[in-house]
């Protein structure tokens, strides 16, 4: 079944419904109730139309100008431009494209199709957003299919409680009415003066249980009655008891939220009642429709009017000047008609005209000049093919709204101001010269008193023309910058000279971490290799270094230099080079540093004086000697350890007491302890690597294994199916099929000779009936 397509009005009921129900987060439940759409439809239609927040009203002037100054700075991303608007994302993509074609009608006023006909679906075409249109009416005659869903949907979504909440709601009214009912029947039993044994057989139900530690003492044994008379003790304890009573658990934990609510209930009911007694009741009904009428009007927009340019004060003043040339006019008249005729009328109060307040000039829309803005910039050229774009008007990019032109009333006051400098083109009084003060002109001149060249005296042509001179001069020195005199002189220093003319480029800073990185490797690796040859190969070295292992006595001044030297090089290595094992060395040695050809140098001659020193020694005899003397020596003496911080010396056999024998077997057997741990660590760390290597073809042997075994089980079972349909085939098949072959061949020629006989019987029966209707 292909879902989707056109949502109909049932499924737009059905899916309200189901998000009462369901909340807007469980949309796979929520589409299951529809057979015909999909959990991301059902998503999409709530949020695009069935939203109740959403705003379906007609589109103001003032969000189109909006839409398309986001559309402008965020081209294309309707989400992040639909929560400024207020409105969805599909709606600004459709008010935007309409607010385009409708540019670009008004510019292309000719015959043919619009934008808007092109997009229109054909018949036949499929809507591809069907989720943001208004839903399809219901058929009269619906579908077995829609009738299932809808009557499915009516059973699921009534059921607000399923079986199981049904169920502990009644077993727990069944409880509260049985725990009613003991403790009424406790009650009755008590004020009739019989102890009730409800306690006592719920006590024996749970005694094969365990103990109550609620109720009872544990190891608690009664004691027994004495000789002595305890009915004092009885009787001051029953009347503590008789003070003492019991309190129910609502006092004790106050009204429960059901009970405030049915209390709640309660007072608005006698409310009502008392109302409608009165008459000043109101029906529910009536009430949301005031509340739906102040909705209606509060969302209505305020009119917002520009700022007065005339303040109260002016007005005062407007109203005073036309009150004194009223009473002037008046003395005028009533005097000499002669010196009336010398005065123009300059009366500012006017009688009352049916005239309307004056418009405004009208300017060009502005929602329809930024969309001729966004079309134009739509349809431009990529700037690789070069040429301009034709806009109107300036594109502003400032700000998250759209700059709007306000409307302002006109100042009679200040319409009639000169401009300063004319920062105006449109004025209702004559341009004036730049520095002038502006004067006050008259409302009405008749006379031309205060208009300009009204003197009767014209500047000379000279004088003109240096006004021109001068105002040119002024203009060209105003648009000289403004003068900076903060001003540092800096000298250059003499002795970086050089090396701000060798590097002219700064040097990126990847290459001075790499730079310095080789230099410090390059010392690290002259310092490795400044080592001496016993760190260097790795040579056993001594770990305890004794102050006087060296004898100097009977030795040449060479000598002694290599022998001071040799010391000085195992108590350098022993300090900043330590082997495992060693006394930690605390003495300060320090040795000449020198370079490495140096050392190379010295090596070469250490070599070659070597070589020459070899070819006077028999190496094979000296090698014997060493090893008589090594065997001679390792089997007379034995090495022995020190106790605490005293070092170990090699001593001969005879001389070692039992006490140092044991001390040395304990050594060495630590020693070989150690060596065992280590080896171990070794063997652990390579059969992990190995187990690491060899797991995985491990795991695919047993795998090819398993599978290997599978397949031969299955290729037996194969077999065993192919001998025995063979021997189907040859001892029941076979011979079946000549017998059920014989038997066909005889029904076919059974019915071959019938139907010879019946078309026999048809031709002679027919050639009967000729011959009657012939005769």
């Amino acid at each position: 079944l292909v879902k989707g397509g056109v949502w109909k009005n049932t499924e737009d009921e059905i899916l309200k419904a189901a998000v009462m129900k369901y909340g807007k987060n469980q949309w796979a439940r929520i589409s299951s109730l529809l057979v015909r759409k999909t959990p991301k439809q059902c998503k999409s239609r709530w949020y695009e139309w069935l939203d109740p927040s959403i705003r379906k009203t007609e589109w103001s002037q003032e969000e189109d100008e909006k839409l398309l100054h986001l559309a402008k700075l965020m081209p294309t991303q309707w989400r992040t431009i639909a929560p400024i608007v207020g409105r969805t994302p599909a709606q600004c993509l459709a008010r935007y494209q309409k607010l385009l074609d409708e540019a670009e009608d008004k510019d292309n006023e000719e015959e043919g199709l619009t934008a808007e006909d092109v997009r229109k679906l054909r018949p036949g075409e499929i809507d591809p957003d069907p989720e943001t249109k208004p839903a399809r009416p219901d058929p009269v005659d619906m579908d077995e299919d829609e009738k299932e869903m809808l009557s499915e949907a009516r059973a699921r979504l009534a059921n607000t409680q399923g079986k199981k909440a049904k169920r502990k709601a009644r077993e727990k009214q069944l409880e509260e009415a049985r725990r009613l009912a003991t403790l009424q029947k406790r009650r009755e039993l008590k004020a009739a003066g019989i102890d009730s044994p409800l306690y006592q057989k719920k006590k024996k139900k749970k005694k094969g249980l365990g103990m109550d530690y609620n109720a009872d003492i544990p190891f608690y044994a009664k004691a027994p009655e004495g000789f002595w008379n305890t009915v004092e003790e009885k009787e001051k304890e029953d009347s503590e008891h008789k003070n003492m009573d019991n309190i129910l658990l609502q006092k004790l934990e106050g009204k429960r939220k059901g009970e405030d609510e049915a209390e709640l209930r309660k007072k608005d009911a006698k409310r009502q009642k008392r109302k409608k007694e009165s008459g000043e009741y109101v029906s529910a009904q009536a009430l949301k429709e005031a509340q739906e009428q102040e909705r209606k009007i509060s969302d209505r927009k305020k009119m917002i009017l520009p700022a007065p340019l005339i303040s109260a004060d002016e007005m005062e003043v407007v109203v005073k000047l036309g009150l004194e040339g009223e009473n002037i006019k008046q003395l005028v008249d009533a005097g000499d008609k002669t010196t009336g005729a010398l005065l123009n009328d300059y009366s500012n109060l006017r009688s009352a005209t049916p005239l309307r307040t004056p418009k405004v000039a009208a300017g060009e829309d502005s929602t329809r000049l930024m969309a001729k803005n966004l079309l134009a910039m739509t349809n431009a050229q990529t700037p690789l093919l070069g040429g301009d774009l034709e806009t109107e008007g300036e594109i502003e990019f400032n700000g998250i709204t759209p700059v709007r032109q306000v409307a302002h009333t006109p100042n009679p006051l200040a319409a009639h101001l000169t401009p300063r400098g004319n920062q105006s083109n449109f004025s209702a009084t004559p341009k004036g010269k730049k520095g002038e003060t502006p004067v006050r002109t008259p409302l009405r001149d008749g006379l031309g008193i205060n208009t300009p060249m009204g003197s009767g005296f014209e500047e000379t042509p000279r004088g003109s023309r240096q006004s021109v001179i001068r105002q040119q001069l002024s203009s060209l020195f105003a648009r000289l910058p403004a003068p900076q005199n903060d001003f540092e002189i800096v000298l250059p220093e003499q002795e970086n000279t050089e090396v701000v003319e060798k590097s002219k480029f700064t040097e990126d800073e990847a290459d001075v971490q790499a730079r310095i990185a080789a230099e410090k490797l390059k010392m690290q690796r002259e310092r490795m290799e400044k080592r001496s040859q016993a760190v260097q190969r790795d040579l056993p070295r001594p770990t305890v270094i004794r102050a006087g292992c060296f004898a100097l006595e009977g030795l040449d001044d060479v000598q002694k230099l290599i022998t001071e030297e040799m010391h000085a090089l195992i108590k350098h290595d022993a300090k900043y080079f330590p082997v495992a094992g060693q006394y930690p060395f605390t003495q300060t040695v320090e040795l000449e540093d020198f370079s490495l050809e140096l050392l190379n140098k010295a090596s070469l001659l250490v070599k070659k004086e070597f070589e020459n020193e070899n070819k006077l020694i028999d190496t094979e005899k000296n090698l014997n000697e060493f090893c008589k003397l090594y065997k001679t020596y390792h089997d007379k003496y034995t090495f022995v350890p020190g106790n605490g911080k005293e070092f170990g010396t090699f001593m001969e056999d005879s001389k070692i007491s039992e006490e140092q024998r044991v001390d040395i077997m304990k050594n060495k057997f630590e020693a070989n302890k150690e060596l065992m741990r280590k080896e171990a660590q070794k063997a652990a760390k390579l059969e992990k690597v190995l187990s690491v290597k060899l797991g995985g073809y491990q795991a695919r042997s047993s795998k090819l294994k398993k599978d290997l075994a599978v397949t031969v089980t299955e290729l037996e079972s194969s077999l065993i199916e192919l001998y025995s349909f063979q021997e189907l085939k040859i001892r029941v098949e076979d011979p079946g099929l000549e017998e059920r072959l014989l038997l066909l061949e005889k029904e076919v020629k059974d019915l071959e000779k019938l139907n010879n006989q019946t078309q026999q019987e048809y031709l002679e029966l027919y050639n009967e009936k000729r011959n009657l209707l012939e005769n």
